[in-house]
């Protein structure tokens, strides 16, 4: 099974809009990470989000480009939560998930659910394919 773990695009300043949604940079980052996504044969059963606007609007997005159905704001994937409990969750699913999420959240997830894969940096809009 596959877990995508998405960094979120692209977010406007905290002083622009306290709310922090995407940019159209980061729209066009997401767009563009999904159009990927679509090309190499992604089969997305379910996306998690944090509830932060610039998490859930990239669930979105994805959701829309690559058809999937279920998009679910999730506890613990919050920037700082501890990905422990949700490296859990993964490993009791069957399902292939995408979680749509933050620094420094993402990497240490990334490293929890498949430690060789060593320190991942992501850029907004990136992804990174965990193999469970």
């Amino acid at each position: 099974m596959l877990v995508y773990l998405f960094r979120h695009g692209d977010a406007v300043p905290a002083e622009v809009d306290p709310k922090r949604p995407l940019s159209a940079r980061g729209r066009n980052e997401v767009e563009g990470t999904a159009r990927e996504l679509m090309a190499e044969g992604a089969k997305i059963a379910e996306i998690w989000h944090s509830g932060k606007l610039r998490a859930q609007q990239t669930a979105q997005i994805i959701a829309r480009d690559l058809g999937v159905k279920v998009i679910l704001e999730k506890k613990g994937l919050k920037p700082d939560d501890d990905p422990a409990t949700i490296a859990d969750l993964l490993r009791q699913t069957d399902k292939t998930i995408l979680i749509a999420g933050h620094l420094p959240f993402i990497p240490k997830l990334a490293f929890l659910l498949q430690p060789e894969l060593g320190r991942v940096e992501l850029e907004t809009g990136g992804v990174v394919r965990c193999k469970l």
